[in-house]
C-alpha cells in the first residue's frame, strides 16, 4: 500500500497523557498514530453524521488505512544510539557526537567476550543512551530535534456551573507539548514554527476520502485531550508519496561485517537488522505479550534466554532454506500502552508494546538460494508490518536501518 508523508503545524498546545490519573500523568513527547486515526475518524463522523460503509473501509482494522505517529523529527533514535553524558548530540549542535553500539552487541554474541565500557572520544566521560528524534538539515547533516519543542504543565481550576466562579478544592494540571520557535540570527523575528512529521498508508481511493475530510475542516483537526478548552488544534497537510528508501541489504551487511572484523565471510554470511521505529504489540500463541518477533514471524529464530555472550542450548538457531538463521542481539524493552475508546466512552484495556527504537539482529549462513528466499521474506515483512493494531501505526518494520552503518 502506498505511503504518504504528512506534516502538521501545532496551532495550540497538544495535551496527551501517558497515564489515566490526572495528578500522576506524564505528557507524551509525540502524537501516537491512535490519536491521528481518531482525529480523522471523529471529523468524518461529524461531517457524515453516522458510520457508513466508507467509514469502515477507511478506518477498519483489517482493510483500512494505517496512521503513523506524528513525531518532532523525521527519524526516531534506535536504542543502540549513545552520546556523551556531558555534551550530548551531534557536532553540528556543539555536541561530542553520537555513536552506535550495535557492533559491540553483535561482537559480544559472536565472540562471547563482553564489550569494554565505552566512553566519549573527546572528553572521556560516560556515554548515555540517546532518546528522542533526529533529522537532517539543508546540507544533509544529522541533527537532533532538541530545543525546538517544549513540554509544559498548564494549570487550571474547576468552574462552578451556577456561579461561574472558581470551584473550591478543584485544581488540576495538563501536560502539554508545544513548539519552541527559534529566534533568527539578528533577533528581530522568529523562524518558522517547527513541524510534526508522520505518514499514512492508503490507496488512492482512501487518500481522496481523507483529503476531502481535511478540506471540509479547512485542514484543522483536534487531537488529544482537553479539546473543549482550546488544546490540540493541529493543521495537517498530506504531501506526496514517500520515496522508496529501501536499503540494499547485501551492501548494508558488507559494511557491518567490515566494521565488526570478526572473521565473517561476506559471501557466506548475511547480517540483517529489524528495527521497530513505531513500536509493536506482539503476542505468543496463547496471547501473552512478548518481546520475541519469532512468535508472530515463524521463520525467525527465537531470542536467546540470556545475555548475548552466554552459550545457548535451544532456540537460538533455526533452519532456513539451505542454511540457518541465528539470533545475535535484541536491544529492546516493554512499554505500557493506555488509551480511551471515544465511541464507547470507556478506557481501553492496557496493553504492552515493544518500545520505539528497538533493534533485533540476525545472522544467516547459507547459499545463494537461501539468500534470495530470505530477501523475499524480509521485503514482505517490511511491507506488511508485524503485530497487532497495525492501523494505529504500530508494527512498522525497517530492515537494515542505515543509521547503523552511516555513523
Amino acid at each position: 500500500m502506498p505511503r504518504w508523508l504528512i506534516e502538521a503545524v501545532v496551532e495550540s498546545p497538544i495535551v496527551i497523557r501517558r497515564q489515566r490519573q490526572s495528578q500522576r500523568s506524564e505528557g507524551a513527547e509525540y502524537v501516537p498514530g491512535t490519536q491521528v486515526r481518531g482525529a480523522f475518524a471523529r471529523a468524518y463522523l461529524w461531517q457524515k453524521g453516522r458510520a457508513d460503509a466508507t467509514f469502515y473501509k477507511v478506518f477498519s482494522e483489517e482493510s483500512g488505512c494505517r496512521f503513523g505517529p506524528l513525531d518532532p523529527g523525521q527519524y526516531c533514535f534506535p536504542k543502540t544510539a549513545y552520546s556523551c553524558k556531558r555534551y550530548p548530540g551531534f557536532p553540528s549542535q556543539n555536541g561530542h557526537g553520537v555513536v552506535d553500539l550495535l557492533p559491540e552487541f553483535i561482537r559480544w554474541s559472536l565472540t562471547g567476550q563482553p564489550p569494554t565500557p565505552q566512553r566519549c572520544a573527546q572528553c572521556g566521560h560516560d556515554l548515555k543512551a540517546m532518546g528522542g528524534f533526529y533529522g537532517r538539515d539543508s546540507f544533509g547533516n544529522l541533527m537532533e530535534m532538541r530545543g525546538r519543542w517544549r513540554r509544559t504543565m498548564k494549570a487550571h481550576v474547576g468552574i462552578e456551573r451556577l456561579t461561574r466562579t472558581a470551584a473550591e478544592a478543584v485544581f488540576f494540571h495538563l501536560p502539554a507539548l508545544e513548539p519552541e520557535p527559534e529566534p533568527s540570527v539578528d533577533g528581530s523575528a522568529t523562524a518558522a514554527i517547527p513541524k510534526l512529521y508522520g505518514w499514512i498508508e492508503a490507496d488512492q481511493a482512501q487518500l481522496s476520502i481523507l483529503q476531502e475530510v481535511l478540506q471540509k475542516e479547512e485542514g484543522i483537526l483536534r487531537i488529544g485531550h482537553a479539546r473543549t478548552r482550546g488544546y490540540g488544534r493541529v493543521r495537517i497537510q498530506i504531501l506526496d508519496q514517500a520515496p522508496d528508501c529501501a536499503q540494499e541489504l547485501e551492501a548494508w551487511s558488507q559494511k557491518l561485517v567490515a566494521k565488526l572484523d570478526c572473521g565473517l565471510d561476506p559471501n557466506r554470511h548475511l547480517l540483517f537488522s529489524l528495527s521497530l521505529p513505531t513500536g509493536a504489540i506482539l503476542v505468543d500463541e496463547v496471547l501473552r505479550y512478548t518481546l520475541d518477533p519469532s512468535m508472530m514471524v515463524p521463520w525467525l529464530p527465537r531470542l536467546p534466554a540470556g545475555p548475548p555472550g552466554r552459550p545457548e542450548t535451544f532456540g537460538n538457531e533455526k533452519q532456513f532454506a539451505d542454511g540457518y538463521l541465528r539470533t545475535l542481539a535484541a536491544i529492546t524493552q516493554h512499554e505500557r500502552v493506555r488509551g480511551w475508546n471515544f465511541a464507547q466512552g470507556l478506557p481501553r484495556a492496557d496493553e504492552w508494546m515493544i518500545s520505539r527504537g528497538s533493534v533485533y539482529v540476525y545472522l544467516y549462513k547459507g547459499g545463494s538460494q537461501g539468500r534470495r528466499e530470505l530477501l523475499k521474506q524480509l521485503k514482505e515483512l517490511e511491507a506488511a508490518g508485524v503485530g497487532a493494531r497495525l492501523a494505529e501505526g504500530f508494527g512498522k518494520v525497517v530492515v537494515g536501518d542505515s543509521f547503523h552503518v552511516d555513523l
